[in-house]
Order: structure tokens, then sequence, then C-alpha cells
């Protein structure tokens, strides 16, 4: 049994002025929702190739195994600590994610390889944690309607939140994967897009003749 939450997922009208602009040092330390943020910048379009195979795989031998949604839990949980034990675990198509829940593992690498920051993210608990399986990152203007596209093929929804910071979520996990497979088959408008979502802060001087021509 794969778990399904209860929500609607829907693609939100997005402000582009609205959204959050993210710093590289805020990048680099984490952007203050999340005390296990991890760095992922640098993630590559082979790894989420990669990444979606061996979670699919993964979250569809839970769900043959598993009668309800906490023996899915249990089962996905035993298959992690087996096949990725320990936190300097190197080996493996899912070793540069496996901090992260199984689930949405290919939804933070397709984000990440299209120059998005994840900072949160979640797979969703019946009993504990997150109402749906869902991940918060910072995009910029020029990469908003491929994400919304790949939102719209797959299924998930799309909103922004009141510090500018978006969220895709589903209804379960395979959708979640599936946004993943749509991002990968946007990598050539993703790869052409110049501008980058993590900026260098503008110095003292810069601001200060900012100021003068107000």
């Amino acid at each position: 049994m794969l778990p399904r939450f209860e929500v609607l997922a829907t693609v939100d009208e997005i402000d582009p002025g609205k959204l959050r602009v993210i710093w590289t040092d805020e990048a680099d330390e984490g952007i203050g929702d999340n005390r296990l943020y991890t760095d992922l910048r640098g993630a590559e379009w082979t790894e989420v190739e990669e990444v979606i195979a061996a979670e699919e795989a993964m979250i569809k031998s839970a769900e043959s195994a598993a009668t309800d949604a906490a023996e899915f839990e249990r089962v996905i949980g035993e298959m992690m600590d087996e096949q990725y034990p320990g936190e300097d675990f190197d080996e493996g198509p899912l070793s540069a994610f496996a901090m992260l829940d199984a689930g949405i593992m290919a939804a933070v690498a397709a984000l990440a390889a299209a120059g998005c920051l994840p900072t949160t993210s979640c797979r969703g608990h019946q009993d504990s944690g997150e109402a749906n399986p869902f991940v918060r990152f910072a995009a910029n203007e020029d990469r908003l309607p491929l994400i919304r596209n790949a939102c719209e093929r797959s299924g998930s929804g799309l909103l922004m939140d009141g510090a500018g910071m978006l969220q895709i979520y589903a209804a379960d996990v395979l959708t979640m994967m599936e946004f993943a497979r749509q991002m990968l088959a946007l990598r050539p408008s993703f790869e052409a897009i110049e501008t980058e979502v993590v900026c260098e802060r503008p110095d003292d001087e810069y601001l200060y003749g900012m100021a003068k021509n107000i």
C-alpha cells in the first residue's frame, strides 16, 4: 500500500516580483526553516536520472510489501537503513540524498539540478510530520514558468508561501517522482537560463549609491 494524503494539488498563480531573493551566505548556512538543512547545489542532471530509477524501485517494493501506511513507513525505513547505513555512506545512486525522506529525493535532486535551492522537504507521514509530500525551495522568475509546466504535467501542486519561497506538493510520492521526470524533460530549457537563483549580496558602497539616487 502506498500512503495517499488528503490534499487537492493546484498550481497557483504566482507573482514573480514576490519571489524571495536568496543570498550566497544563506545558501551556505541555511535559510532558517530547517535545522537539518543541507546545501545540495551542484546536483547534476545525470544524478536525477539515477535517483528517479533507484527511488521509484524502492518505493514500489515497499508499496508491494506494505498493507497499510504504518507498515510502509517501517518497510521503507528498513530499506534505507540497509542500503544506505550511516551518514558517511557514499555508494549508490541515492547516497548524496540519503539524509532526505525516501519519496521526495528525486524531486529535490531535480530542483537542485535546475538551479533552484531546496531548503526543506518531507514525504508526508500519517501520524507525525507534514500532512503530505512537499519540497520548499527558492527559484527565480526565469525558472518559474518551467517549474509550473512540470507541476501541471505531473499533477503536483505549486504555491508560494508568505516568505516568498515556493512549495511543490502532492497527494503521494509517486506524483513527486513524476514531477522530477517532467523537470528532467525540461533540462535543455533550464540549461539555457543564464541567471542564478543564489546571488551575492550587494556591498555597502553599492547600497549607499542606490540610496543616494532614490
